[in-house]
């Protein structure tokens, strides 16, 4: 016995230092699932040189993707327009078609393919190479997506796309009135003393409101309690995300629960108002079925879309209240948390610009005609016309997104993929293209790191003669005979702020 317990000790420690040595391994040193060959960005072709690079990956992955879009595969390091001149001619850097690995400690090494291969990339069925899949691994949606279902079917996607998409004129005015509400309550209407706000968290709350006047409708849109656990729901599935992806592997089906139960807490507290509800609904569905003398008028929002979608569902499961109040709660978060960054963000761009007072005027006059034209009623016409408006937030959205890969998918084909180069990417490969450095590329955007709101509401043709906003002056107006835009929501393989292809969001 007395020998056993004196064996105890330094077996657990050796079990304890095996897996500690392991999960170091795994995170800083494996190339699992990495074609051999390809140069890793930030590293210099060792183990320990592409461990620090992993390391490093949490603060630099911008910096990395520029020097990967922008370094030639040579032994010498060339120059990108934040860096100081070396001498190279444009022909040198490396958007010579070359694929390479980015380092990312939280979901794993990735392979950036040169922007010639996007084409090919989008041209990959879902069976061989899946952007759900990376979404996957990346929110945790086992563990934070309430149900494995909502990441896996898609439903919720559908009906925004079907629903949503052909309602926002029916739904402009609602939303309109919920700006105006939400503004006077977290900004107030005084025009004459000046308040300090706090942006994002003041913005937040308008998006939450906004939001929820489409998907639940009044009077739920204004309950204090409901929007602070919706919130709170929303902002803290990404960083819960964040730490389950730091587990090993073997510790996430334990410690995954409990790492999310505060998240739990919210839904539950959400699901308190919105279950009673859905029920409340389907009982008088159920009602005018049986008497359709009753004239029951459906509620234009999200649960009535949904309910009327789940009907036609081959999965009973999708018709309960329970699954229709988890999805409710995980389109939130999409909605939410991306729309206040986008916005915050262009609020910040805008006042600290030096032409802040120039683009302000302008936009002014912009939605004071744009609304004339309309008799003071904001419809979708009007918002359309508004390009400038348009421009101002997309360009934000460029030179700030949130997001630095523009199409990022996993092989999922068990014999792999082979890339029109002829590398070829084992199955479990993360695969895609950058977004940030096409976005801050002098040869596509003049003056590719200053702030120029009007920048998309320029014709295209003309782009290349707009004086460079490092000028004195302000830069020119939008011309009123051009008609024909490209607007916020639609991308390119020169605009990916929302993703590109059939997942764009």
């Amino acid at each position: 016995m007395l020998l056993n317990a004196d064996l105890t000790v330094p077996l657990v420690s050796f079990v304890l230092v095996s897996l500690a040595l392991f999960y170091i391994h795994s995170r800083l040193f494996s190339q699992a699932s990495l074609p051999d060959g390809l140069p890793w960005i930030g590293a210099e072709g060792t183990a320990f040189s592409r461990a620090r690079a992993v390391l490093l990956s949490v603060v630099k992955t911008r910096q990395f993707l520029e020097e990967g879009y922008y370094k030639v595969y040579i032994s010498f390091p060339v120059s990108h327009p934040k860096q100081k001149n070396t001498g190279l001619t444009e022909s040198q850097y490396s958007k010579q078609n070359k694929p390479y690995v980015l380092p990312n400690l939280l979901t794993g090494p990735e392979v950036i393919i040169p922007m010639s291969q996007l084409r090919w990339l989008l041209e990959q069925p879902e069976s061989t190479l899946s952007q759900n899949e990376v979404n996957r691994q990346f929110l945790e949606a086992d563990y934070t997506m309430l149900h494995p279902n909502i990441i896996r079917d898609t439903v919720h996607e559908h009906v925004i796309r079907r629903e949503l998409t052909g309602q926002v004129g029916a739904l402009t005015g609602d939303m309109v009135e919920e700006i105006e509400f939400a503004l006077e309550q977290n900004w107030g209407v005084d025009t004459k003393e000046w308040k300090e706000v706090p942006v994002y968290d003041t913005i937040a709350d308008v998006i939450r409101r906004i939001s929820n006047r489409v998907l639940v409708g009044l009077p739920l849109c204004r309950n204090k309690d409901y929007l602070a656990s919706s919130g709170s729901f929303s902002r803290n599935v990404v960083i819960t995300a964040g730490m389950i992806n730091m587990l090993p592997r073997f510790l996430r089906p334990i410690l995954g629960p409990v790492i999310t139960w505060y998240d739990k807490l919210h839904y539950l507290n959400c699901a308190r108002y919105i279950v009673p509800m859905i029920e409340q609904r389907i009982e008088q569905l159920a009602k005018n079925e049986k008497s359709p003398s009753l004239c029951y008028k459906e509620p234009n929002d999200y649960i009535q879309w949904a309910l009327s979608h789940s009907s036609k569902h081959w999965d009973p499961n999708e018709r309960t209240p329970c699954m229709i109040s988890k999805r409710l709660a995980v389109l939130s978060f999409a909605a939410i948390q991306s729309s206040v960054i986008s916005l915050t963000n262009t609020l910040f761009d805008l006042a600290s610009s030096p032409f802040a007072e120039g683009f302000l005027g302008d936009l002014r006059k912009e939605v004071e005609q744009e609304l004339d034209r309309e008799n003071g009623t904001w419809t979708k016409r009007c918002l359309a016309r508004m390009i400038h408006v348009d421009s101002t937030l997309r360009e934000s959205m460029r030179l700030c997104g949130f997001v630095c890969r523009g199409v990022m998918k996993m092989v999922v084909a068990p014999e792999g993929v082979t890339l029109p180069d002829g590398t070829h990417l084992p199955c479990g490969t993360k695969v895609g293209v950058t977004s940030y450095a096409i976005h801050h590329d002098e040869a596509t955007y003049t003056g590719a790191y200053i702030y120029d709101a009007f920048r998309f509401s320029r014709p295209s043709k003309d782009a290349a003669k707009v004086k460079c906003i490092t000028t004195n002056s302000s830069p020119t107006s939008h011309d009123d005979s051009i008609t024909k835009m490209l607007s916020l929501v639609t991308t390119s393989d020169k605009f990916m702020a929302f993703s590109h292809g059939r997942h764009a969001w």
